[in-house]
C-alpha cells in the first residue's frame, strides 16, 4: 500500500480525519520480492564470517582494510569470472561525481587485466541507481513510487533514463548489463566498442533520483531479482536483472554516493512528507536527510539530537563514536498512517547493517567470493577523529524554527568552480568493514578517482587469482 498524506495545521486533530487526502492516490503494489532481507537469507550457501575490519585509514586513502577473512574457506575461488554490480547514487549534486567515475572506467578495466600474463576476467556488470522510493508514501518530492527516477526498484540501469531507456546504443538491443565473454567465439561481449567507454556511459545516471537514498534496499532488490526465477518451472529470468549471477563467478560490489544509506522496508512510514518541523507531535523533524541521520545512528549510544541546542555552540556540535542504530534507535510510535495505523517499522531503516552483510555474504557458497568496495564520505579524519558535526540551519517550511543538520564530512571543488561535498557514511562504512579484507572503503572527495578505482580493481585482480 502506498499513501499519500496532507497533513492537518493541527497535528492534535486525530488522524483518521486525514483520510480525505486518500482520495485520487490510491494504493499502488510494488513489483518487487515478496520477502525483505532476513539473517539468512540469500541467494546461494552458507553465510560465512568476514574478517575484523582494519585500522581506519586517512582522508586521502582507503579504509577499513582488515585481516583475512575466517571461516570455513580460507580463500576466495580463483575461476576468472567476476559478476560486479556497481550503485550510483543518482540525487541531487552527483553529476560531477559520476563524471569522475566515467573518467576512470578505463584505468579500473586495465587493472583488472594481470600485467605479466595479459590474463583478463570474464565479466558481467550491471550498474543500478539508489533511488528506490520513500516507504510507504508515493508523494515525496522526486521518489514517485514505481516511476524513473524517483523509485528503479532495483532494476539494472542501462545509462540515464531508466531501465530499457536505450540511452546507451553500444549496449546491444535487449541486454541490461555488460558481458565480456570469454574470448571464444560462442561466449562473445554483448556490446559494440571499448567496455570502459560502454560503462561511463551506464552510469552517468544523472541528479534527479530520490533524495533519501536507498543503496543498501537497491543493492538488495537488484540481487534479488538477479537471482529471482519470476517465470514458470522453465527457468524464465527476471526480464530486468535474470542472468547476471552466475554460479561459478566471484561478486563485486562498489558503492558511488555522497550521504549515508536511508534504506526503509516498503511498509515504513518514517519519510512521511506531510511533517516538516521538529515540533511535530510525531518527532519525525524537517524532511530532509538529517531524518535519516536521527533515526538510522547512535552516537555515544544515543541518537543524533532532534532539535537544536540554545545558545548554539560555535562551530555546532561533534558527535562521537557514530554508528549505525540497527534495530536500538529512535522510534516514531505516536506516527499513524492515514488509515489511522502505525508505523510497523517503528522508523528503524532496513535492511539493517547485519541483515545486509548477512545477505550479502550469503549469495555465494564461498563467503569470500563477494568483495564490497564503497567511495563515499568519510567518518573520521587522519589522525581518527569523528567528522560527525551536526550544525545549525533555518527551516523555511517553517517560520522562525532553527533545526539540526549534518556538516558535509568532506568537500572538493572542481575545476570549474563547482562544489563536491559528501556526509559521513557511517552504516555504508560499516557494512564495509564488515568484510574486513574483502572490504574496502574510498573517501569520495578527491581530485579525481583514480585512486580510489584502480585500488578496488587491483584488490579484486589478486582474489580473482589472475
Amino acid at each position: 500500500m502506498k499513501f499519500s498524506r496532507i497533513r492537518l495545521a493541527n497535528p492534535a486533530i486525530s488522524v483518521l480525519s486525514a483520510m480525505i487526502a486518500l482520495g485520487g492516490a490510491g494504493c499502488w503494489t510494488r513489483s518487487l520480492p515478496t520477502l525483505e532481507p532476513k539473517l539468512n537469507d540469500g541467494q546461494g550457501g552458507a553465510s560465512g564470517q568476514a574478517g575484523r575490519a582494519g585500522a581506519t585509514g586517512s582522508t586521502g586513502g582507503a579504509q577499513g582494510i582488515g585481516g583475512a577473512g575466517a571461516g570455513p574457506f580460507g580463500s576466495p575461488t580463483p575461476t576468472g569470472k567476476l559478476d560486479i554490480l556497481i550503485m550510483v547514487d543518482d540525487s541531487s549534486s552527483m553529476s560531477t561525481l559520476q563524471a569522475k567515475l566515467g573518467a576512470q572506467m578505463s584505468a579500473f578495466m586495465n587493472t583488472l587485466v594481470n600485467p605479466y600474463t595479459n590474463g583478463a576476467p570474464d565479466l558481467h556488470v550491471a550498474v543500478i541507481s539508489s533511488s528506490l522510493g520513500a516507504g510507504a508514501w508515493n508523494n515525496v518530492n522526486q521518489c514517485g513510487a514505481g516511476v524513473h527516477p524517483g523509485d528503479d526498484q532495483g532494476k539494472f540501469q542501462q545509462g540515464p533514463g531508466g531501465a530499457g531507456s536505450g540511452a546507451c546504443p553500444m549496449l546491444h538491443a535487449g541486454e541490461t548489463y555488460l558481458k565480456s565473454g570469454d574470448g571464444t567465439a560462442q561466449n562473445g561481449p554483448n556490446f559494440d566498442g571499448d567496455i570502459a567507454t560502454a560503462l561511463a556511459c551506464m552510469t552517468a545516471l544523472g541528479d534527479s533520483g530520490c533524495g533519501f537514498e536507498s543503496q543498501f534496499g537497491s543493492i538488495y532488490y537488484a540481487l534479488h531479482k538477479a537471482g529471482l526465477q519470476s517465470g514458470p518451472a522453465d527457468g524464465a529470468h527476471d526480464p530486468d536483472n535474470g542472468g547476471f549471477l552466475r554460479f561459478d563467478a566471484q561478486l563485486a560490489i562498489i558503492m558511488l554516493t555522497n550521504e549515508d544509506d536511508c534504506s526503509v522496508a516498503s511498509t515504513s512510514l518514517l519519510l512521511d512528507p506531510g511533517v516538516n518541523s521538529v515540533t511535530d507531535v510525531t518527532g519525525l523533524g524537517a524532511l530532509q536527510s538529517y531524518r535519516c541521520n536521527e533515526f538510522g545512528h547512535l552516537c555515544a549510544g544515543s541518537p543524533p539530537p532532534h532539535g537544536y541546542p540554545t545558545p548554539i555552540p560555535a562551530g555546532g556540535v561533534t558527535l562521537t563514536s557514530c554508528v549505525s542504530a540497527e534495530d536500538a534507535g529512535k522510534t516514531d510510535p505516536l506516527l499513524f498512517d492515514p488509515n489511522g495505523s502505525p508505523d510497523p517499522t517503528m522508523g528503524h531503516l532496513f535492511p539493517t547493517v547485519a541483515n545486509m552483510a548477512t545477505f550479502i555474504r550469503g549469495v555465494k557458497i564461498n563467503p569470500l567470493d563477494v568483495f564490497v568496495a564503497a567511495i563515499a564520505g568519510p567518518t573520521v579524519d587522519a589522525s581518527g577523529a569523528s567528522l560527525y558535526t551536526v550544525l545549525p540551519y533555518t527551516n523555511p517550511a517553517a517560520v522562525g524554527e532553527t533545526d539540526p543538520m549534518i556538516a558535509h564530512s568532506c568537500t572538493q571543488m572542481t575545476a570549474d568552480g563547482q562544489l563536491e561535498y559528501a556526509d559521513p557514511a557511517v552504516r555504508i562504512k560499516q557494512l564495509v568493514d564488515g568484510f574486513g579484507a574483502n572490504g574496502l572503503f574510498y573517501p569520495i572527495c578527491a581530485p579525481d578517482l583514480q585512486g580510489a578505482m584502480t585500488g578496488i580493481g587491483a584488490a579484486m585482480r589478486i582474489r580473482l587469482g589472475l
